[in-house]
């Protein structure tokens, strides 16, 4: 299994899979409202405006909107390259896949953070993995023989052609039950607290940290 594994290095390695990164045809093949700026939606409601292929991750360039079906002056200020997707409420999982005749979860964690901010996640806590059926269009990518799919409750909004919590900061981390970000402007003050409360800090900057502000430093586990 690769460890630490980029999106950008998979679009290489796995040419014949390369719809899978494109998040507006996802949304769409998964039958919800979603459409490319500048379109607007026919139903008004909270929507979320991201990038339809971001290849960076950490959710860069996505936001929490609320479109009217004729606001066109909101929309004329997104990026091209962006797309509306209908906005999903509930927990937000991380489930590992292994394909076993079937994608098999392996491991999964609910993560923590602020529909104002999709960037900075405060949280991420091992759970057992929900119990959510998968579309069969997904057994197009078995001979990648691994998956993490991010799920806000039991709605699909990203599949990774890699392994994403046991490949990522999971990895090694066999006994840890909780993982927090440290993010730029954490103070010393959270990062010592949470030391003295048992907690361990592994340095582990975030990729393309030039693409956030508040980047990632690391992050804290116990």
């Amino acid at each position: 299994m690769d460890h630490e594994i980029e999106d950008w290095e998979l679009w290489n390695k796995y040419p014949q899979h390369r719809w899978i990164f494109n998040k507006l045809q996802l949304a769409l093949d998964l039958d919800y409202r979603a459409g490319p700026c500048p379109t607007l939606p026919s139903l008004a409601g909270y929507y979320c405006i991201r990038p339809i292929y971001n290849l960076y991750g950490m959710g860069l360039g996505a936001s929490k909107v609320w479109l009217d079906t004729d606001d066109r002056e909101l929309m004329n200020q997104q990026h091209p390259g962006s797309f509306w997707i209908e906005w999903f409420d509930g927990p937000h999982y991380s489930v590992d896949y292994i394909w076993k005749n079937g994608w098999k979860p392996i491991h999964a964690t609910q993560g923590y953070n602020n529909s104002d901010d999709l960037t900075h996640f405060t949280r991420w806590d091992r759970i057992e993995p929900p119990n959510i059926e998968l579309p069969s269009m997904l057994d197009k990518l078995k001979d990648v023989k691994v998956l993490n799919i991010e799920f806000k409750d039991s709605k699909i909004i990203e599949v990774h052609l890699r392994l994403g919590n046991l490949a990522g900061d999971w990895y090694g981390l066999d006994k840890a039950q909780t993982i927090i970000p440290v993010w730029k402007d954490s103070t010393e003050e959270f990062i010592s607290s949470h030391k003295d409360a048992g907690y361990k800090f592994v340095n582990r900057p975030e990729t393309a940290i030039d693409k956030i502000e508040n980047y990632r430093l690391g992050f804290l586990y116990k």
